[in-house]
């Protein structure tokens, strides 16, 4: 009996190194790069880069192959375990956003003191004048358009603008990137003029203002003023 109680005393003794070195394996293996590769059927993948990137572990990287659409992430599976669900929520059917864009002439009044004149809504005259210090906003040309996420848009702006652009897709965040955003003015028996031409982020129900002046004392201006709001779906959508 005493033998037999030794022998199994001396069993377990070497099965626990044994147990204590499968999980140490797992915990290992647990924090080892796994590849995920994410093929998108709605959005464009190279929209969700900067969704990505924040989710990822110091040792995670993303890969975009835009021939396929497809998005290939190396990373810990505790890494991944935030991206999937994420690139999921993404990859939705285009949703429609309506974009209120307007033109306005500002300038600095010669009158003492200064009378302030505008055709823009109070409170964002306020702000225009609080930031930039001009007395007068007349607006030279606007527009309300429908879009949708991933759309490319080109639209007249009465006869002498022209804006561009593609919308990007609506981030959970409600931000929204303009891609390629473009401004032209056209004048008569000259080349059209390209007044701006950057890329945007924009948060949805907020209102951004771009001035072109040639400098911070110039006199005029001329102010893009953009908003981006959740469109209506159409019927069946």
């Amino acid at each position: 009996m005493s033998r037999a109680r030794a022998y199994a005393s001396f069993l377990l003794v070497l099965m626990l190194p044994a147990a204590w070195a499968l999980d140490g394996g797992t915990a290992a293996a647990a924090d080892q790069p796994v590849l995920y590769a994410y093929a998108f059927k709605h959005q464009r993948a190279s929209d969700a880069v900067a969704l990505v990137n924040p989710l990822l572990s110091p040792r995670g990287t993303v890969e975009l192959q835009p021939a396929d659409n497809t998005l290939a992430i190396r990373d810990t599976e505790a890494a991944l375990a935030r991206i999937r669900p994420a690139l999921r929520s993404f990859d939705h059917p285009s949703r429609p956003l309506r974009l209120d864009i307007l033109i306005v002439r500002a300038s600095r009044t010669a009158v003492s003191p200064p009378m302030l004149h505008s055709e823009l809504p109070a409170e964002l005259t306020r702000r225009l004048h609080d930031l930039l210090g001009y007395d007068s906003y007349e607006i030279a040309a606007r527009a309300a358009l429908q879009s949708l996420e991933g759309e490319v848009v080109t639209y007249e702006l009465g006869s002498e603008y022209r804006v561009g652009f593609r919308v990007g897709t609506v981030l959970p965040e409600r931000r929204v990137r303009l891609t390629d955003f473009e401004v032209m003015r056209h004048q008569q028996k000259r080349a059209a003029q390209v007044l701006i031409r950057t890329n945007m982020n924009l948060w949805l129900d907020r209102t951004m203002s771009l001035g072109l002046a040639q400098s911070e004392s110039s006199r005029e201006a001329l102010m893009v003023v953009i908003t981006v709001r959740e469109g209506e779906r159409r019927n069946g959508s």
